[in-house]
């Protein structure tokens, strides 16, 4: 009897054994790798998708080669909708294989849709489980984001993977849906993202070029979920060295009594804020640091003298200030949003203090005394001592 019962048990598990019910062939699936969200005239939404074209042996010599008829290594498909959702099921009834979104890498938000608002776009985002929270999301700035699926590049084989590696990089600001999503969530900060923008691979518009380049060095402000402005590549850099998200920079000037400029490597950045209340005024003292090499000095000065090092360290220091307060001015007085954490810095040390002024934060930001101390310190001065003109080579 014992034996029977053994025999009907490994009978009645055999079914719970079959792990493959529900499997999906690999021939049966497309997968996204960036998506592109518009606001249409009419007030609809526009979904577009970057599919890559499964690659085929067979080619030219044997090379690989994309299969189909395209050409090309990749398409795009829209589809508009009152929602994300709507939108994207009007793009899957377009095409013959089920997608994925785990492979997606970016997420292009329109100007026009960023200006209006993006909550329910972040809504979607963090309910959907097919969606991963360390996706990219970056801002199209002056354009539609589906002309940034659809610009070939000359490098990469899936454009928008350079987006991804220029946010990987550290050239600008990077932020994922994951960043905006706790930035947004914090008392005292206010998010931002990466603006990407379609440019001329030799600084000039001409017909026959064929393709653009991606430049990721601006930085779209948002407030209350809607995009209030721009930081340009400079008042990038201010920002990042206040938040202390900067490892390396090149910082390039003018040095006043020098005759000429200099260009420096910073490879050590690091920030000190102080943020007190005196009533409802507060004070900000910010003191930044770096440490560096001189690897340009276009100067007539004679580097062998610790005085011209010291020279070089002030003026750069002062016009490393000078910028980081003008940052500073314009969020002040264009968006009132503190970008930079000064209010967290409160919330964080003087908690009873923020929560007594938290309601009146944005008044009191653009209201604040700021004040921004820079210091530089050249730790050598490359290979030679003074420039080679100095040093009477190349002069007749």
């Amino acid at each position: 009897m014992n034996k029977l019962y053994r025999i009907l048990s490994l009978l009645l598990i055999i079914p719970l054994l079959s792990g493959c019910w529900d499997r999906v062939e690999m021939n049966d699936v497309s997968f996204f790798m960036a998506s592109a969200l518009d606001l249409t005239e009419d007030g609809q939404l526009k979904t577009s998708i970057l599919v890559p074209i499964p690659v085929a042996a067979g080619g030219d010599n044997g090379k690989v080669s994309p299969s189909g008829t395209l050409g090309k290594t990749y398409f795009v498909v829209s589809a508009k909708g009152s929602n994300i959702h709507d939108a994207e099921r009007s793009i899957q009834q377009k095409i013959s294989r089920r997608f994925f979104k785990g492979h997606r890498r970016v997420v292009f938000i329109g100007e026009a849709l960023a200006r209006k608002g993006i909550k329910d776009i972040l809504d979607y985002y963090s309910r959907d489980p097919g969606s991963r929270l360390r996706t990219y999301i970056v801002v199209t700035k002056g354009k539609e984001a589906i002309e940034f699926l659809k610009n070939d590049h000359p490098i990469e084989r899936i454009p928008s993977e350079e987006v991804r590696e220029l946010e990987r990089s550290g050239v600008g600001v990077s932020a994922t849906f994951r960043d905006f999503l706790m930035m947004q969530a914090r008392d005292g900060i206010e998010p931002v993202t990466g603006a990407v923008e379609l440019v001329s691979p030799t600084g000039t518009v001409k017909e026959e070029e064929k393709y653009s380049l991606y430049q990721l060095s601006s930085t779209a402000v948002f407030k209350k979920y809607k995009l209030k402005g721009y930081l340009n590549d400079i008042e990038t850099r201010s920002l990042r060295w206040i938040k202390e998200e900067v490892k390396q920079e090149i910082i390039s000037g003018s040095i006043a009594g020098s005759g000429g400029n200099v260009g420096v490597v910073m490879n050590k950045m690091s920030s000190t804020i102080q943020t007190t209340m005196n009533g409802e005024k507060a004070r900000i003292r910010i003191v930044l640091k770096g440490t560096g090499v001189l690897n340009e000095a276009n100067v007539k000065l004679d580097l062998n003298q610790s005085g011209s090092l010291i020279l070089i360290e002030d003026e750069l220091g002062k016009l490393v200030a000078d910028q980081t307060l003008r940052t500073i001015r314009k969020a002040q007085t264009e968006w009132k949003a503190d970008i930079f954490g000064f209010g967290l810095q409160l919330h964080l040390f003087h908690y009873r203090t923020w929560q007594k002024i938290r309601p009146k934060w944005d008044a009191i930001f653009s209201d604040a005394d700021v004040t921004v101390t820079a210091q530089i310190s050249l730790r050598r001065a490359g290979i030679i001592t003074n420039s080679l003109s100095e040093n009477g080579v190349g002069e007749s």
